[in-house]
């Protein structure tokens, strides 16, 4: 036990070294996995899209493949329809790409859980909180990627509960 608690970071001053602990390396985890499969980031990003008919048709430089309306979401009177073939917008480049940037925010945060009195460290720290609850708030609202339910509470929970943990704390721990 006490090999266990020499690697942990110090929670002298409070908890949140080992909430950053933690996170980091869930997110490290989920990284990695974002490699080896496609399963649980199509949990995560559960909406359905259909190409986009009403795109004009290629012409010069124009291409409606290269557009980023290409898809759109499923409406209910589509979702309905058994000859729609609507898909997610998981892709195993999205997923590395996800994958990638996921695992430089575990690194960031595991740097940060043992040096939360540096104030780059923890100001990247807060910053990978802040970049994953924009992202989050964007794939549900804004692209539709992401229906709320069960995969998506800890990733908002986390990214939201991060940031205001961090920024309430921040005279605490940065001197």
């Amino acid at each position: 036990m006490d090999a266990i608690k020499a690697f942990l970071p110090s929670g002298e001053k409070g908890l949140l070294p080992y909430y950053l602990f933690f996170v980091s390396i869930v997110a490290m985890g989920n990284a990695l996995q974002n490699y080896s499969t496609l399963h649980y980031t199509r949990r995560l990003y559960n909406g359905r899209f259909v190409p986009n008919t009403s795109l004009p048709p290629a012409k010069g430089k124009f291409s409606p493949e290269d557009s980023v309306d290409v898809l759109k979401p499923v409406t209910p009177s589509e979702a309905e329809k058994k000859d729609v073939a609507a898909k997610d917008q998981v892709t195993p480049l999205a997923a590395r790409v996800f994958g990638t940037y996921t695992f430089m925010a575990g690194i960031i945060r595991f740097y940060a859980c043992y040096n939360l009195e540096n104030e780059s460290l923890y100001k990247l720290g807060i910053w990978t909180h802040v970049i994953a609850a924009v992202h989050f708030t964007s794939e549900m609202f804004i692209y539709k990627t992401q229906r709320f339910s069960g995969p998506q509470i800890f990733p908002f929970l986390a990214a939201y509960g991060g940031t205001l943990w961090m920024v309430l704390q921040y005279g605490h721990y940065v001197q």
